[in-house]
């Protein structure tokens, strides 16, 4: 495990980042039918021992030990019936087309997030997200839930895949982009290399060929380059 954090810490060194390790998470993934819990119970990040959770949060996914989603499904579920709530109240206020966008915005684009790691998730939690989705496609429609209406017609009148579609859609089509990408250049993929990393060997070997004093490595920003005297002239 250690082995691990030390070759991600490489790479953001490679790439311009820096690890932080008072917010680093560790989770220890295993079977829920696993009987005796795992003596794993803490990590050494480069001194400093994280404790394990049985649910981390990355790049806004929460991601359980049991690897069953429950966390990320009842969170998104919530957010979205939140926003479903308040679009409701002013559905007679706003257009169809408005209430699209608003929809398409709020509440679909949390459903598509990060759902191809939602592959395989038991038919209970994938009910639930495509409540939320019939919801949606209510408020769209102002329709009563007590009105003997088919859902399945109401989402092809509207031209949305269901959740499970959009899930086996967006896998199949990473596929096909990921497996035809060589083929179409007529070679492999070449390996990656850091533009940081390139510079940061340039910057080196400069100063090992200056002579000692003269050498000044270059200030890498997000903007554009103006000295000092360039910048207050403009100004005056």
């Amino acid at each position: 495990m250690e082995a691990c954090v030390q070759d991600a810490k490489a790479w953001f060194c490679d790439n311009g980042l820096v690890m932080n390790n008072n917010k680093s998470q560790a989770i220890v993934i295993h079977s829920s039918s696993l009987r005796t819990p795992t003596s794993l119970t803490r990590v050494n990040i480069y001194g400093q021992l994280v404790e394990t959770s049985p649910v981390i949060r990355d790049l806004g996914f929460n991601v359980d030990a049991n690897l069953t989603m429950t966390s990320q499904v009842v969170n998104v579920c919530r957010s979205a019936y939140y926003h479903l709530s308040r679009i409701a109240k002013i559905r007679d206020s706003i257009s169809t087309t408005v209430c699209k966008s608003l929809i398409h915005g709020l509440v679909a684009s949390r459903l598509d997030y990060g759902n191809a790691i939602l592959y395989g998730i038991s038919d209970r939690h994938m009910h639930r997200l495509e409540m939320v989705q019939r919801s949606a496609a209510r408020i769209v429609r102002q329709i009563r839930r007590g009105d003997r209406q088919s859902m399945t017609t109401i989402l092809r009148q509207l031209h949305w895949l269901s959740v499970r579609k959009r899930i086996d859609f967006k896998l199949v089509a990473q596929g096909h982009i990921q497996w035809h990408a060589g083929v179409s250049c007529g070679t492999a993929t070449p390996p990656h290399t850091s533009p940081f990393a390139v510079l940061c060997r340039r910057v080196t070997a400069r100063g090992a060929q200056s002579q000692p004093g003269t050498f000044r490595p270059p200030c890498i920003c997000l903007c554009r380059t103006h000295s000092v005297e360039q910048t207050s002239k403009e100004h005056t």
